[in-house]
């Protein structure tokens, strides 16, 4: 169990998560038509952007690969590439598991999804915490690690104001 913790600690894992939490909060906050959707077109809206982020970096792994060998890769080659971006895809879990528990309690789609943004922005805080205790930060210089990721994960709420101006008039936005 210790091995598969220090896995997910690794400095390419937190870097993905933290990009894909980004992604999928700027995604989750600029679309428009909550109210409109049902529970399938929600899990398709979350799922999309981290299968094209999974998608991307298989293929640019691949063309890298090839540009590094000199040759196509072979089949087994692309399989590992595949298998070892395919934790990407793991991203679309925590928040179609909010999504679906809330709807479950009866929490509109457009709340829960709220939820997600502001949990996500939440995570941003937690994954610069776990950066800077990992580069052996402490005492205030540890705070500013989780002020800091707190503070990316605003600004990605704060798209929405930004990028939905007739809403943050009206008290629709956030």
């Amino acid at each position: 169990m210790a091995t598969r913790a220090a896995h997910f600690t690794q400095p390419v894992v937190v870097g993905r998560v933290v990009y894909g939490t980004i992604t999928v909060m700027t995604v989750l906050v600029i679309y428009d038509g909550w109210q409109n959707l049902r529970f399938v077109d929600v899990v398709a809206v979350i799922v999309g952007p981290v299968l094209a982020m999974f998608l991307s970096h298989v293929f640019a792994g691949a063309l890298a690969q090839q540009v590094a060998l000199g040759r196509r890769p072979t089949n087994h080659e692309r399989l590992r590439i595949v298998a070892s971006e395919s934790r990407f895809l793991l991203l679309a879990v925590p928040p179609l598991a909010i999504v679906s528990l809330l709807t479950l309690l009866g929490v509109s789609l457009n709340d829960s999804i709220r939820c997600v943004t502001v949990l996500g922005a939440l995570s941003l805080g937690f994954w610069g915490g776990l950066a800077g205790r990992r580069s052996g930060s402490s005492g205030w210089a540890l705070v500013l690690a989780v002020l800091a990721g707190l503070a990316v994960g605003g600004l990605v709420l704060a798209l929405q104001i930004v990028l939905q101006p007739g809403k943050a008039a009206s008290g629709g936005a956030l």
